[in-house]
């Protein structure tokens, strides 16, 4: 092969774009189910509320899924659509919470047709933009909203009665001037509540998404863990509506096992399937773009690399990262791929050396997508001192909710491990 003069630069494969649904590829079978299950809950006659975990290991497709399987049954109005992401609404409870009642408030101002509804709605939105909320702010707000007795929602009685509001018809109480109360998970919790009743009392159904529930907090500290793990009761606890969430296998406990009715779970991929992911998002490329990418070979590059693992995720951050890399050598020459590959490594993974990732990736040589225990990853010289620091940086991942001492290797690192094909998990 041609050594070319510098790297393609295509932009194509970056692996979080799971925003564009014209991406999607694959999955046929698991949208058509996840589908039919959400139109069985939506459709006239239907229960309208439900509880559906999308679960998988990191990078599997999860949330693209989704999001596609959202788009085919709430594609026209009918239904009040939230969709919160975990990864951009900042870390914790309160501030998923507020995303959540923020977004709510703000679908149901733009699309409900209830009075009553209307007022919640704008009653929620104020909430989620303070920290903390005081009698004075909240009665100002009952007289400019004229949120009187004749108002009736179920959210707008429950505040009225928590800060000492007239109109609460009948169930007043003496609350000082001076009382402030924060505006933090258990607030919030319990005022979007009030309001999904609200909805479901008005006749509007109600699909909350909750995507990447995991990414609230490190999975390497056990304490933002257990943050996750408690977010995820109260978000599949909602009643009234349709809550869907997606959350990474190992985050998923038994007790969190009683609250959900319906289980999706995504499992990785095989070759051809990781290959046509790839050609998709070679497709999306300008012109002259793809037509680098074809001199580049990175359609036999893509092949090579669909074999080394089942998880979507990895495979397109090594494309994205090749796709910036001057390659002089053939896409078939696996040896000279692997070693490109570890070099990039060493930056991802900055404090292990590349001696380090190796001896990590080759405890799990022959099952790239399984968890091993402390004693295991002993045996082949991955001391306590190496895996706090390959957890630190990223190259391990713990299960802290199952046993703290199991780790399962990142997905970017299973070029080290053998050939993944027909091992899909």
């Amino acid at each position: 092969m041609t050594p070319r003069p510098k790297p393609t630069r295509s932009a194509c494969f970056q692996p979080d774009n799971y925003v564009d649904l014209a991406l999607f590829a694959n999955r046929e079978e698991l949208l058509s189910d996840l589908v039919e299950r959400l139109r069985s809950v939506l459709e006239p006659g239907g229960p309208g509320q439900a509880r559906i975990l999308v679960r998988g290991h990191r990078g599997v497709g999860k949330s693209i899924l989704t999001r596609k399987a959202l788009d085919e049954v709430i594609s026209s109005p009918g239904a009040l659509r939230v969709i919160v992401d975990g990864a951009q609404t900042g870390h914790g409870p309160d501030a998923v919470l507020k995303r959540i009642a923020a977004d709510l408030g703000r679908e149901a101002t733009e699309n409900a047709n209830d009075p009553a509804l209307q007022k919640g709605a704008e009653l929620l939105q104020r909430f989620a933009a303070l920290t903390k909320v005081s009698v004075k702010e909240v009665r100002q707000w009952s007289r400019n909203l004229q949120l009187g007795a004749a108002v009736k929602s179920k959210l707008v009685e429950s505040v009225q009665v928590e800060f000492g509001v007239s109109g609460a018809a009948g169930r007043v109480r003496t609350v000082e001037e001076s009382y402030e109360r924060a505006v933090d998970a258990d607030f919030l919790k319990d005022k979007v509540q009030d309001f999904l009743s609200d909805c479901r009392a008005a006749g509007e159904h109600v699909v909350l998404f909750v995507d990447n529930l995991d990414q609230v907090g490190y999975a390497e500290i056990a304490e933002d863990v257990r943050r996750v793990t408690d977010l995820a009761k109260v978000i599949l606890g909602f009643r009234d509506c349709v809550v869907v969430a997606n959350l990474r296998t190992e985050f998923v406990s038994a007790d969190l096992r009683k609250l959900y009715s319906n289980e999706v779970v995504v499992k990785g991929l095989e070759p051809e399937e990781l290959l046509r992911i790839a050609k998709t998002r070679m497709g999306t490329a300008s012109a002259d773009k793809r037509l680098a990418l074809k001199e580049a070979g990175f359609e036999a590059l893509a092949r090579t690399l669909a074999s080394w693992t089942t998880n979507a995720w990895g495979y397109l951050s090594w494309l994205a990262d090749l796709d910036y890399e001057r390659i002089d050598f053939s896409p078939d020459d696996g040896d000279r791929l692997r070693d490109a590959l570890l070099r990039i490594a060493e930056n991802r993974f900055a404090g292990l050396r590349s001696e380090e990732i190796r001896r990590v990736a080759a405890a799990f040589k022959h099952a790239p997508s399984q968890f091993l225990t402390g004693a295991e990853l002993d045996t082949h010289g991955v001391t306590q001192e190496l895996r706090e620091r390959a957890l630190r940086y990223g190259a391990l991942v713990p299960d802290w909710l199952l046993s703290p001492d199991r780790y399962m290797l990142s997905p970017g690192l299973h070029f080290l491990c053998e050939h993944a094909a027909g091992r899909v998990s």
